[in-house]
C-alpha cells in the first residue's frame, strides 16, 4: 500500500535539484487552494523559488513546469 504524502510545512528543509546541482532551503509559505498546491523555498544562496504540486508525477516542480528545478523533502 502507498504511504500517503506529509503536507509541507513552513521550515521544513528542503533540497532543490536542478539538472546538475542542488541546493538547500527551507519552506517560507505554503499556499493550498482549489487549483494547485504552491510552496515558496528560501534557498541557501539567497533565492526565493516558487513550485507547484504537478498532479501528475506527485511531485513539486518550480513553477509547476516538468523541465524545471524540482523539490525534495530532507527526512
Amino acid at each position: 500500500m502507498a504511504r500517503p504524502r506529509a503536507m509541507p510545512r513552513v521550515g521544513d528543509p528542503v533540497s532543490v535539484v536542478f539538472l546538475a546541482a542542488r541546493i538547500e532551503g527551507v519552506v517560507t509559505k505554503v499556499d493550498v487552494d482549489v487549483e494547485a498546491r504552491r510552496v515558496l523555498v528560501a534557498t541557501a544562496d539567497g533565492q526565493t523559488l516558487a513550485f507547484e504540486l504537478s498532479r501528475a508525477t506527485g511531485t513539486f516542480l518550480a513553477d509547476g513546469q516538468q523541465s524545471g528545478a524540482r523539490l525534495l523533502f530532507e527526512r
